[in-house]
């Protein structure tokens, strides 16, 4: 009930008219008879009766007067709801002898008779309280009228009703906003006769207000309620802001003081006074707000902020200008438009032979290259056509190894030799031209690389992309579709992991997944190869070879078989139709599960492939059937990505205007925010502006050229393994030091498959990095790194091929095969003993009594 509806007075009237009657009731439903004591006469009822008449209808005008009175009466006694109540009044009246019997107060008779007296005392009692309740009342209102001051407790309230609470709380409000708005006028009128003494004295001023505030509204902030206190300081913030903020009259007279100490540090740092026009500092002085007040030292370091946009907006102008012009029509700049292409796109889908046709070309061309997604497909290629009497030279960041009158090249994509001529190149996997990481590789060669005939293949997906390239190229395009040499069908059903048979690829998309898989086939007596990412080309390749030629039944892989490795696959099984990056999963799109699908089935092997899922993936037979019946979309970003060229072009255009030049990752950075024309988009550059910010920290001396800190950008790092980030970080420190970058050898007889892994990796870093920059820096025995390095690919593989056996998360041992624990035995006692058991605080029990347990 709300203490302010009061409740209506019971109808007496009525009750005592059928006092009798509802005396009968209670007999009767109690099975009383009417000798029992039990039962007050009804004349003695009517005596309760009459006092309970005159003592509500007392209380309840009082209370018509003062319903704030409500909660004390309440809070003494009983509610005043169930007091007015009629079964409480009949009650009180026939059955008890105090006037609230659960707390046996008030009595009003003796033995069931009535005693005037004691009736007499009841209304006396609560005839002073009313009185009392009604004069404390009031004398609260009088010394809060009259003697409030700021420091006020509630404590020296007389009456602390809700009606008095919300009076000091308001009273409170008024005094303390009354005190802020005298301390803001004080401080206004100060600053106004101090304005042209500088900066110091009207900032001292003005933080002295502030602090004065803050503590104001620190001291209260426990007698008000934070909604009341926070409304409170935004009123006074609000006057502050129309006091002080520019463009306010004191401020518009402060600005010139500020104005006075930049134009001083544009002096001292030889820069022109119109760097910072009118307009400049007006926006400035409006960023600053209240911190326009702030001391010198503050003001002066914004400035500095503010004079190094300007700096960065003016050199940002020129830079923009100059790669708004190149990268407008960057393909008019090539070399390659002095010769008339022809390209031939062979497209179709995976299994379907469109490789093997432009590469037959490429092999009766007097000169020419393969560009390869992959330095695992580049090196295929390699001993391909090496061995069919093409003299060819590997290209890759890795490693060259070069053939005797060689005449064609297999390289990696972003090994091109732009500045070679050929009679023929072959681009491979061109619906890479798309990929917001690599895809600028695929741009710059299909643009650049200076051949007659350029074969290019891939599905057919970016067929659009490359007609609108060719034509702005002025080239000629010729399309060859393929269809697949062997029959894709998808299986009836999902299979259960006992359910794969020999020449089957489990298809996973994590290492961590492919190892767990490959276990788990393992413990059903299957021999297994297995593929994932971090694995070097020699390993991936080594595993493909064991498949292929049956020493082991199943191969467990990523989606890395998707591009560059033909397998003799019968069933292409997914284990799950989703892939986690970015912290986020993400469900395979129809073009990944096409890709992936058509590696089932091979040419004179297996004429018909089949693909299908585990029995765990929901609804994965429906969303692989989809994906295989759907056509592909046209892709419309084609990416194209920064040079070292161009990053040149922009510096020297900058110093010939007198500004400073940009570093690296500034450049970059502009370079991200670029609008290129359609269909040309930037790549995603987050990878490259961390590793050049990493190089830029460390190159603190400018010890570096610019080509060697945009070569240190470029490096191969993979940013989600950690070892390898300090791997690379560590080769950055010697060589800005000068060197030497020595690299150490791995230990090839660890059975450790994650140092194997990580370490090749690690050398593969050092090969890239050394070969970038010609071995600056770089001591090593080129022989001794290759042989120590085909040591661990060797032990990798042999590791790999062997039964994996689970071993201890703690120690490192060798569980046992069917292990369900991740540690062994021996590392769970240990640590079950050394825990230790927390203690219980006890009571403490005195002499001669007994402390009983709370049940739970």
């Amino acid at each position: 009930m709300a203490h302010e509806n009061l409740p209506p007075l019971p109808p007496f009237q009525e009750i005592k008219e059928f006092l009798d009657t509802e005396r009968e009731t209670i007999i009767k439903v109690n099975a009383f008879s009417e000798e029992d004591d039990f039962i007050r006469p009804g004349s003695q009822a009517l005596q309760v009766l009459e006092l309970l008449e005159e003592l509500q209808t007392k209380l309840w005008q009082f209370f018509k007067k003062f319903p704030n009175f409500i909660s004390y009466f309440e809070k003494e006694h009983i509610p005043l709801m169930e007091f007015f109540r009629r079964e409480y009044i009949l009650e009180i009246c026939f059955l008890d002898d105090y006037l609230f019997p659960e707390r046996a107060l008030f009595s009003f008779a003796k033995d069931g008779a009535v005693e005037e007296e004691l009736v007499s005392e009841i209304h006396r009692f609560f005839s002073e309280w009313a009185e009392k309740k009604e004069s404390a009342h009031k004398k609260n209102l009088d010394n809060l009228k009259e003697n409030f001051y700021l420091d006020f407790s509630t404590d020296e309230l007389s009456c602390d009703c809700r009606i008095c609470l919300a009076d000091y709380k308001s009273k409170i409000r008024d005094t303390l906003y009354k005190e802020c708005t005298d301390k803001l006028e004080n401080t206004k009128e100060a600053i106004r006769e101090t304005v042209e003494d500088g900066i110091q004295t009207v900032s001292g001023l003005y933080y002295s207000l502030q602090k004065d505030l803050d503590k104001l509204f620190f001291r209260f902030r426990k007698k008000l309620k934070k909604s009341s206190l926070n409304r409170l300081e935004s009123q006074i913030k609000n006057q502050i802001k129309d006091y002080f903020h520019y463009p306010s009259e004191l401020a518009k007279r402060h600005s010139l003081n500020l104005e006075q100490l930049f134009r001083q540090i544009l002096k001292m740092q030889g820069l022109k006074q119109d760097l910072v026009g009118e307009n400049e500092y007006d926006r400035f002085f409006r960023q600053l707000s209240s911190n326009l007040w702030k001391n010198e030292k503050y003001l002066e370091r914004e400035f500095k902020k503010l004079l190094k946009s300007l700096l960065i907006l003016k050199r940002k102008d020129i830079s923009g200008k100059i790669l708004q012009d190149y990268l407008g029509e960057f393909w008019i700049h090539s070399l390659a438009r002095k010769v008339k292409r022809k390209i031939i796109y062979h497209a179709g889908p995976t299994n379907s032979g469109k490789t093997y046709f432009a590469v037959k070309k490429l092999m009766k061309a007097k000169k020419g290259c393969y560009l390869a997604p992959l330095r695992l497909l580049a090196a295929e290629l390699y001993d391909t056509m090496n061995s069919q009497g093409v003299s060819t030279t590997l290209l890759t960041g890795e490693e060259v190894i070069e053939t005797e009158n060689a005449t064609h090249y297999s390289s990696t994509i972003e090994m091109a030799r732009l500045a070679e001529d050929f009679d023929c190149c072959v681009i491979d996997e061109i619906q890479m031209i798309t990929d917001t990481q690599r895809g600028w590789a695929w741009t710059r060669a299909l643009v650049n690389i200076m051949a007659d005939e350029i074969h290019i293949c891939g599905d057919p997906s970016v067929l659009d992309l490359v007609q609108q390239i060719v034509d702005l190229c002025g080239d000629t395009l010729e399309v060859k579709y393929y269809d697949r040499m062997t029959k894709l069908d998808l299986s009836p059903r999902p299979y259960n992991v006992g359910e794969l048979e020999k020449y089957d690829a489990l298809v996973v998309f994590s290492r961590r997944n492919a190892l767990r898989y490959k276990m788990d086939l393992e413990r059903l007596d299957f021999k297994v190869s297995i593929v994932y990412g971090r694995l070097s080309p020699e390993v991936r390749r080594e595993q493909a070879r064991k498949f292929d030629q049956g020493e082991t039944d199943i191969m467990v892989a990523t989606d890395a078989i998707s591009m560059g490795m033909n397998l003799p696959i019968k069933r292409i099984i997914f284990s799950t139709l989703s892939k986690f990056f970015d912290n986020q999963e993400h469900v395979l799109t129809n073009s990944e599960i096409k890709q992936i699908a058509g590696r089932a089935g091979r040419y004179q092997r297996f004429p018909e492939g089949e693909v299908s899922c585990l029995s765990r993936v929901e609804g994965g037979m429906d969303l692989i059937k989809h994906a295989l019946e759907s056509t592909l979309e046209q892709k419309s970003n084609c990416m194209v990505g920064p040079d070292l060229e161009i990053f040149s072009q922009v510096n020297t255009a900058l110093k010939g205007h007198a500004l400073p030049i940009l570093k690296l990752s500034e450049f970059l950075q502009l370079f991200n925010t670029m609008e290129f024309k359609h269909p040309f988009y930037c790549v995603d550059l987050k990878e490259m502006i961390e590793l050049t910010e990493m190089v830029e920290n460390a190159d603190t001396n400018d010890m570096l050229s610019s080509s060697e800190i945009f070569g240190f950008a470029c490096a191969p790092v993979n940013l989600g393994l950690l070892e390898h980030v300090q791997y690379y970080v560590w080769i950055l420190n010697h060589f800005v030091k000068g060197g030497p970058v020595v690299n150490e050898s791995i230990s090839h007889k660890s059975g450790d498959i994650d140092y194997l892994e990580t370490s090749i990796k690690c050398v593969e870093l050092f090969q890239w990095l050394s070969r970038h920059f010609n071995n600056k820096h770089f001591e090593f025995d080129e022989e001794a790194l290759l042989e120590n390095k085909g040591l661990a690919i060797e032990k990798l593989n042999e590791l790999l091929s062997d039964k994996i056996v689970p071993t201890c998360n703690s120690c490192g041992k060798k569980l046992q095969e069917n292990s369900r624990f991740a540690i062994c035995e021996d590392c769970f006692k240990q640590r079950k003993f050394s825990r230790k058991r927390r203690a219980i605080p006890r009571k403490k029990v005195s002499k001669g009594r007994s402390v009983k347990r709370r049940k739970r």
